[in-house]
């Protein structure tokens, strides 16, 4: 009886540290004030390496005001890292939520992204966004680029619709020459042109 009652007591504070060091917690207090925001990424799958389309962790955006706790977002994803970045990614110069996803062989990194709707209060998931390798905002042009390390490296260009991605369909071949600005310039000159 002793014996089980120790390996109880083991177990949980075992599973209670297990749990606190594959959680990230970020008070968003710099980034969105007197919003009492807060992130929790609770990652409960560390056995596996790859990415086979499971998910490994859940996405908690929680918050505080007066007292009151409110659930925003309650997300099953995956994060090979457990990375949380903050950038604006729809002109609206407020920082969004990037949660890593994946990093592949050549250090293409995807992530989950989330929006911040000051008005609505709440958060909303891009779908389709992890998809984007290595997504940077370009906000001249209000549109997302993605840059594909590889063999032959190359852009793409997507815009948030909505809630979802929509491809261009537009690839630019990277020769790291004259050729490439070329190129991107008519990429942007036919998606600016695009209504």
């Amino acid at each position: 009886m002793k014996s089980t009652i120790l390996s109880i007591i083991f177990l949980v504070i075992y599973s209670t540290s297990f749990a606190q060091k594959n959680t990230t917690v970020i008070k968003c207090d710099s980034i969105y004030k007197d919003k009492g925001i807060t992130i929790k990424l609770v990652n409960f799958e560390t056995e596996k390496d790859g990415y086979e389309g499971e998910k490994n962790s859940i996405l908690i955006i929680n918050q505080k005001l007066n007292n009151k706790n409110s659930v925003l977002v309650k997300d099953s994803i995956f994060s090979s890292t457990q990375k949380i970045e903050f950038k604006d990614f729809n002109n609206d110069k407020i920082k969004d939520i990037l949660v890593q996803n994946i990093s592949d062989v050549r250090s293409n990194w995807t992530y989950n992204l989330y929006l911040y709707n000051p008005k609505k209060n709440n958060f909303i998931r891009v779908i389709g966004f992890e998809e984007i390798k290595n997504p940077m905002y370009k906000a001249k042009y209000n549109i997302i680029q993605g840059y594909v390390v590889s063999g032959q490296d190359w852009v793409s260009f997507y815009k948030i619709k909505k809630n979802h991605i929509y491809d261009y369909g537009i690839k630019i071949v990277d020769d790291h020459g004259h050729n490439f600005d070329k190129e991107y310039k008519k990429a942007i000159n036919k998606i600016t042109s695009i209504k």
